[in-house]
């Protein structure tokens, strides 16, 4: 690969890294400011119903605005590079940031939910950051760079909750300051260091209704139809576990926004770990809507476990587990769509595919809500539900790829 082929990619992963662990930074918090009385938005008068909708809608807010922006900034960043909509949406997550600082120093969740949805509609570069992988990538080391891809975003998402459950243990809007900080430093990176990887093609038309009309593309399309169904269960049922098991936690071992950042960044080790080496020797030798097929069913029998009344001790030995099969569904799928689009539709078609996880991300916490605050065992059971459905409808509309073919 050429040196300056290969700088841009290193480039891209470590703004990958800093910006998931912005994320990380203030993702253990959540649940703590809402269901702990350590918690600046915990109300005693409010009932764990309530709190359930408002968490949801706290979690729902930044997928629901990625919904509408992914496909947008994708399909902008086909026509005019990829480097100016990375810019435009970085320097938005900065100024949301301060915004998301600000909600937290007037306990008010209201402004802190309209932060998220601005972070969100920033968000929608994971789009441009697929396209850019795609654009650096050769058939033979696509799936090899969104294995990085993954290991960079997990080694971020490792670091960011330790960090942000001890800051939140001084303050809870210090993790917003330092993770505006890091989307800044950021943006200083890709505006110096980055360059460009698409040569800019002729304007077409693009709607706000984008996101809509790709969810009703994902189904039309013959050759990515059951991948889109799969990727859609998966996400659904990954997010009800991940995003609400912080609420478990706290009902079953009382944790505090410290621990649970701990907790999410063991596991995410591991999975920044599994997808940088673990899974390489699987995903080089079995084809992937195999590996897609059995690594959801591994998944929904370990969800399914970890709904027996288990000590502390086992979130060691799940968390792991989990992670690695995680590690093997989110390349796998992004890999599979990729190598069907092709070079001048790399931005379109991924951000289909970045509009189908947001959905997913932003109707499993509205969905959650209210049953969370009544269960708090509901992650367990509905993200094991989703897994099997998944591997169901993959099993079903792509069984002669799935149990005949070995490699991709």
């Amino acid at each position: 690969m050429p040196s300056k082929t290969q700088a841009s990619l290193w480039i891209v992963l470590f703004i990958i890294f800093l910006d998931w662990m912005g994320i990380g930074i203030v993702y253990p918090m959540f649940s703590t400011m809402l269901f702990s009385t350590e918690g600046p938005l915990y109300d005693p008068n409010c009932s764990e119903s309530a709190r359930g909708c408002y968490l949801g809608i706290l979690l729902a807010a930044m997928p629901l605005a990625q919904f509408f922006s992914g496909p947008i900034l994708g399909a902008l960043s086909d026509q005019k590079g990829r480097k100016p909509l990375f810019i435009a949406s970085l320097l938005l997550a900065v100024i949301a940031y301060g915004f998301s600082t600000l909600g937290v120093l007037t306990q008010s969740i209201f402004v802190l939910i309209a932060s998220r949805f601005l972070i969100g509609i920033a968000s929608g570069n994971v789009a441009i950051v697929s396209a850019t992988i795609a654009d650096l990538s050769t058939p033979q080391n696509k799936s090899k760079h969104f294995g990085l891809y993954s290991m960079a975003c997990g080694i971020g998402f490792t670091i960011g909750p330790l960090v942000g459950g001890k800051l939140s243990e001084i303050s809870f809007e210090l993790p917003f300051i330092v993770a505006g900080a890091a989307t800044l430093l950021n943006l200083f990176l890709l505006f110096f260091l980055f360059s460009e990887t698409h040569n800019a093609r002729s304007k077409a038309s693009i709607r706000f209704d984008e996101g809509i009309r790709n969810l009703k593309k994902a189904f039309q399309i013959q050759g990515l139809k059951a991948t889109f169904i799969t990727v859609l269960l998966f996400c659904f049922g990954w997010s009800f576990f991940f995003e609400f098991l912080p609420v478990t936690w706290i009902f079953d071992y009382q944790l505090n926004s410290g621990e649970i950042g701990l907790f999410y960044a063991y596991g995410a080790g591991f999975y920044a770990l599994s997808s940088g080496l673990l899974i390489r020797p699987i995903v080089n030798r079995y084809h992937s809507g195999a590996i897609l097929f059995y690594s959801l069913i591994c998944l929904s029998i370990v969800f399914a476990l970890s709904l027996l009344p288990l000590e502390r001790l086992w979130v060691w030995i799940y968390l792991p587990i989990i992670n690695f099969l995680s590690a093997l569904i989110f390349p796998t799928s992004t890999t599979m769509v990729s190598n069907w689009a092709t070079e001048e539709t790399q931005g379109e078609t991924l951000g289909i595919l970045s509009s189908v996880q947001s959905a997913a991300f932003a109707l499993s916490p509205l969905a959650a809500g209210s049953i969370l605050g009544n269960n708090p065992h509901m992650p367990m059971a509905i993200g094991s539900l989703a897994m099997i459905a998944g591997a169901l409808v993959l099993g079903i509309m792509l069984r002669k790829e799935i149990f005949f073919k070995k490699v991709t």
